[in-house]
């Protein structure tokens, strides 16, 4: 009899560790494990998962404080004779350690996709975050990073929590992304069908760096007059950086589109992928590039230099430097047969070590030596709680 596993869901937007979740449950075998998801917020992402036939159920988690949400994810947990559970994010982490516990779950597992100097709240906040995730430590049995260096960052906060950590990287399904794109489709409908043309992706906030995109953009402009920049994704700084553009006089260059659900399509309208960002885990949307075989320049932040080899698969920059940011886009602009290597090499390594399948193969055998440490799926029963 298949074992219940809940995913408890950092949110219910589509962000990377709502992708890492889907990827997950088309996934999973069916005959081994009964996928659960539980998100902490309507959403999207609700609905997303519904469609595709995901048992869903929605325990709101806010505000932090919130001993209803406890009462409410606890009598879940106890209902659906939960097995393992998985939970995603400072809020859900926390939560689930607790509900986890007190429903009797053998075995609960915490993942980390940020690390949580780098989460964008008040200092307060991040404190209270770590002092409470801290507290919790002995309830988790086993912590999976997406990277190394979130790794890194946990034990520095936390070194006691070294023996449970392990690193298991984001992965892709290469045969999402054509070997042989078709390039006109996106710039037709854009415009662009001229100059070169580059993609940046992601929520428009000030994590991921779009100022700094849009500050390299004059110089670009200099030399590829009718170079376009295609923002996709939306965010609370939308309005403000197209007002920056404006005022630094690359309107004209810079196209704001919005969610897009054809990736494959906008990555292959490239000539190149640029991600700015201030701080990362281990980005999907940097995967889902080099398995298109596009070119990538991005910021040498967190996880993103153990995915790009610097010069063989990608350009990397400090992040906050625009002119630097600059130079790397022009270098590779400059010379596309280069391009094209990386581009190429890009793609080899994400089909070699970085796939979908792979992910999901590390992911279940954590969840089965820690079944295995707990006495096996039935050695624990969970308590009622009325």
């Amino acid at each position: 009899m298949p074992v219940v596993v809940a995913e408890l869901a950092g949110s219910a937007s589509y962000g990377g560790g709502e992708r890492y979740l889907e990827l997950l449950f088309e996934r999973l075998d069916r005959t081994r494990y009964q996928p659960l998801l539980i998100c902490p917020e309507p959403g999207s992402f609700v609905g997303r998962m519904e469609a595709r036939g995901v048992e869903t159920h929605l325990v709101h988690l806010a505000p932090l404080f919130n001993p209803f949400a406890l009462w409410r994810l606890t009598r879940l947990l106890v209902q659906q004779r939960v097995t393992i559970l998985q939970t995603h994010g400072a809020r859900s982490n926390f939560y689930g350690r607790i509900a986890g516990r007190l429903a009797g779950v053998p075995v609960i597992i915490s993942t980390v996709h940020n690390s949580l100097k780098d989460y964008e709240v008040r200092p307060l906040k991040r404190w209270l975050y770590m002092y409470l995730l801290r507290l919790t430590l002995p309830l988790v049995h086993r912590i999976i990073c997406v990277s190394d260096s979130n790794r890194r960052d946990l034990i520095a906060e936390c070194s006691a929590v070294a023996a449970k950590t392990q690193t298991v990287y984001n992965g892709v399904d290469p045969s999402a992304f054509s070997s042989q794109p078709d390039r006109q489709t996106v710039r037709k409908e854009l415009g662009t069908t001229q100059g070169p043309v580059l993609v940046t992706i992601g929520r428009l906030t000030e994590q991921k760096g779009h100022r700094y995109l849009l500050a390299a953009l004059p110089g670009l402009l200099k030399t590829w007059p009718q170079l376009c920049c295609l923002f996709v994704g939306e965010g609370e700084l939308r309005d403000a950086l197209h007002h920056m553009a404006i005022d630094l006089g690359v309107e004209r260059a810079c196209r704001f589109v919005g969610v897009r659900t054809d990736i494959a399509d906008i990555l292959a309208a490239g000539d190149l992928f640029v991600l700015p960002s201030l701080s990362e885990g281990f980005p999907f949307v940097l995967l889902e590039a080099l398995a298109m075989g596009c070119p990538v320049v991005a910021s040498r932040v967190n996880g993103i230099p153990e995915l790009i080899e610097e010069g063989k698969t990608g350009l990397l920059v400090p992040a906050r430097d625009p002119q630097a940011l600059a130079l790397a886009i022009q270098k590779l602009l400059s010379d596309p047969a280069a391009a094209s290597r990386m581009g190429a090499a890009g793609r080899t390594v994400v089909r070699e070590q970085f796939t979908a399948d792979r992910m999901v193969a590390k992911t279940t055998a954590i969840f089965d030596a820690a079944v295995q440490d707990a006495g096996g799926p039935l050695s624990v029963q969970n308590q009622v709680i009325a």
